[in-house]
């Protein structure tokens, strides 16, 4: 792996260094040391790196992203969760969301503007104008089946025992097969397990099953991401994701505007040895 020492020697001080700053950091990514070497492992590798998670929630703005990403170099991409019971439920809403998000400007160019789809009808319940305006789609498969209240079952709220995790993990194959033939651009945190079963994570996904979901991925198009501060997708999956082919795309899934550590993302370049062509970017 070329010029791996260099990266890996770099990557073991990031828990040392990762909290502390070369100026303060606020919501435009300040220059931490974990960013630094982020930025220049990008530019060596010859990537062009873009944050694809950014929720415009908990007073996080679009002119906020358009400053990080002047500040870090960090290219920005704005998003909001769409579906029944989120903040963008109905065509009209989404409308004007898209529309003034767009009006933020970096360079003079507006941001890539996504949604993040919870519902599994959402491509037919949006419309063409919509759809058209939408620079790219997110998709994540933590939201599966009803919960006791008959509402859609948020797992990473799931509190009860699963009492047969491999019949399970078989239902929960299904449901990610059919996210993945959805038409979305971005798998977000590929292969997360609820905490109840997450101690497991080794046994149920098996080699069978991860290629199954990579396999899809790539026969669609379908970038995988890599999340900040996320311990999915772990690292067998990823290597295996890498040999056969897969797109790459990095999030930071953030709840307001504090920075998140980025460590993950530089650890993750430096485990698969990522350049340019490994990363994913929208057609348009």
């Amino acid at each position: 792996m070329k010029n791996a020492v260099f990266a890996s020697a770099c990557i073991a001080g990031l828990a040392l260094c990762a909290a502390t700053p070369i100026e303060q950091a606020d919501f435009r990514y300040g220059l931490t040391r974990v960013n630094d070497v982020l930025k220049k492992e990008c530019a060596r590798r010859g990537i062009t790196i873009t944050d694809w998670h950014i929720h415009l929630r908990g007073g996080m703005t679009a002119e906020m992203a358009a400053e990080r990403e002047k500040a870090s170099g960090i290219r920005s991409g704005v998003l909001e969760n769409h579906g029944r019971e989120w903040p963008l439920c109905n065509n009209e809403i989404l409308a004007k969301f898209i529309a003034e998000a767009k009006k933020a400007r970096m360079d003079g160019r507006s941001l890539p503007v996504g949604i993040q789809v919870n519902d599994r009808d959402w491509y037919r319940q949006i419309s063409p104008e919509n759809r058209a305006a939408l620079d790219y789609v997110l998709a994540d498969t933590m939201i599966m089946g009803t919960g006791p209240d008959g509402k859609p079952q948020r797992l990473w709220l799931l509190k009860e025992p699963i009492a047969d995790p491999d019949a399970w993990m078989e239902r929960y194959m299904e449901h990610n097969m059919r996210v993945l033939d959805e038409p979305i651009s971005i798998l977000a945190n590929p292969t997360y397990l609820p905490t109840c079963i997450a101690g497991e994570y080794d046994r149920l996904w098996t080699e069978e099953r991860m290629r199954k979901i990579i396999a899809k991925a790539v026969e669609k198009g379908i970038a995988l991401e890599i999340q900040a501060e996320s311990p999915f997708p772990r690292a067998k999956f990823l290597k295996l994701a890498k040999k056969m082919g897969a797109k790459f795309s990095f999030g930071t899934n953030n709840f307001n505007p504090k920075p998140k550590d980025l460590s993950r993302w530089l650890e993750v370049i430096d485990w698969l040895d990522l350049t340019a062509d490994d990363i994913w970017c929208p057609k348009r």
